[in-house]
């Protein structure tokens, strides 16, 4: 077992690899990446998304626009005697451009899915549908960190459109498990005026983080952080309702699997620094001449980072990421057609 003298040792090269990449530590929780461009419908889990069929008309009542606002990572080794973390937060984006490019979104997906030969529901007639009236609204912006998950997410929906969220929704969700209204509520809409209800959701992260983990017998920890927007996997999705009855009906989902790479709107500036690596390196130089030097219990680097952006390319990029996830969503919608 590596013993402290030995792990104290090995954090001066654990820490050198703070938010660079390369590494001989295998890195954990760096997920694969796929170019926007070559984004397709094998990049989506399709779970009973032909539910699209089942009427002519689609209904989509908001758009779930999220971006990762905070994030972190952490790694260890040696039990503890070795540790390094790293934070992150977005920096530039305010609530008003989040909805304007939620806006800008919404507006791209009615636009294909009109262009895919589908019927969509006009504002004024899904409004008045009584099933709407039922939905419970989640407050804008909505925040949340997902349990176990180190990123805090904010959601919003257009200027002037509700943001609503169902269980299924979950972990991004307001709602529990056992929190069905706003599932009848869909299904409603759905049994009145006679359409499929979608509701699509775009998250979008600013970092690519993956480290070394937490290691007993391992005596170095690295984490790494690569800067640019992501499409989140799993939280990017779309869900797809109909009922003839409010009671229940079936339901579809295209859930993204990988990370896809949309580029960079902002610069990542480290703006803080904490360590003892000059006491590491100090104690080292000291256990040469004595083995029972007791030196530090724990040599650690913590480091803080802002992706600082500049406004309008940030909206100009995430409206591209959504634009390619609208493009797979409508496809969808255009080859399960009725009939």
């Amino acid at each position: 077992m590596i013993t402290r003298r030995e792990g104290l040792k090995l954090a001066a090269g654990g820490a050198a690899a703070l938010a660079g990449a390369g590494s001989a530590v295998p890195a954990i929780g760096a997920d694969r990446m796929t170019p926007l461009g070559a984004l397709g419908m094998d990049a989506f889990h399709n779970s009973d998304i032909k539910v699209l069929a089942s009427a002519a008309r689609i209904a989509v009542p908001t758009y779930r626009f999220g971006v990762v606002v905070r994030s972190g990572i952490s790694a260890s080794g040696g039990s503890g005697n070795v540790s390094m973390d790293a934070s992150a937060e977005l920096v530039g984006v305010t609530l008003p451009l989040m909805r304007k490019i939620a806006g800008d979104a919404i507006s791209d997906l009615l636009m294909r899915l009109m262009n895919a030969g589908r019927e969509i529901v006009n504002d004024g007639e899904l409004w008045a549908a009584a099933g709407y009236a039922k939905l419970k609204p989640t407050p804008v912006p909505f925040v949340k960190k997902p349990f176990a998950d180190a990123r805090t997410v904010a959601m919003v929906s257009p200027e002037g459109i509700p943001l609503f969220s169902q269980h299924s929704d979950a972990p991004l969700s307001d709602q529990s498990p056992l929190s069905l209204g706003n599932w009848r509520a869909i299904n409603a809409i759905c049994a009145q005026l006679k359409c499929v209800v979608m509701i699509p959701t775009v998250v979008i992260d600013f970092a690519a983080l993956s480290g070394s983990g937490h290691s007993v017998f391992g005596g170095s920890a690295r984490v790494g952080i690569q800067s640019g927007l992501y499409l989140v996997p799993q939280f990017t999705q779309l869900s797809a309702h109909f009922a003839k009855i409010a009671l229940a009906g079936p339901g579809g989902k295209l859930i993204l699997k990988e990370r896809a790479v949309i580029g960079q709107a902002g610069e990542l500036v480290q703006t803080g620094s904490r360590n003892n690596r000059e006491e590491v390196a100090w104690w080292n130089a000291v256990d040469r001449f004595n083995p029972n030097a007791i030196g530090p219990g724990r040599a650690y680097d913590s480091s803080t980072y802002e992706y600082r952006v500049d406004p309008a390319q940030f909206a100009k990029a995430c409206l591209e990421g959504a634009k390619a996830v609208n493009t797979l969503y409508a496809a969808a919608a255009g080859l399960h057609k009725p009939g």
